[in-house]
């Protein structure tokens, strides 16, 4: 049995959600490996007289191995780190 979590309003980074890994099959037909993590974050404070947003959003993110995950929970407060691609390369618990 999976334990809740209450999101915090006021947190301005990323919620761990959990994780997916796997292979899919490249053009070239080679299985190439993929991880993905799934956090929460806070929408964007940008408004106009066309937008509005608030609370949070689903995001996937482009992780380059699984070890990242490891030792994360749902529910856990992350700081991620990306490379010049947007994939993360670590994440890290944030307090």
């Amino acid at each position: 049995m999976s334990k809740g979590f209450n999101v915090d309003f006021e947190y301005q980074g990323y919620v761990f959600l959990g994780g997916a890994q796997g292979t899919f099959e490249a053009r070239d037909g080679r299985r190439v490996p993929f991880f993905n993590m799934f956090v929460l974050s806070p929408t964007s404070t940008y408004t106009s007289e066309e937008y509005q947003a608030f609370g949070f959003k689903a995001e996937k993110k482009k992780c380059l191995s699984a070890d990242i995950m490891e030792g994360l929970n749902p529910g856990d407060r992350v700081k991620l780190f990306f490379d010049d691609k947007g994939r993360v390369q670590a994440a890290a618990l944030d307090g």
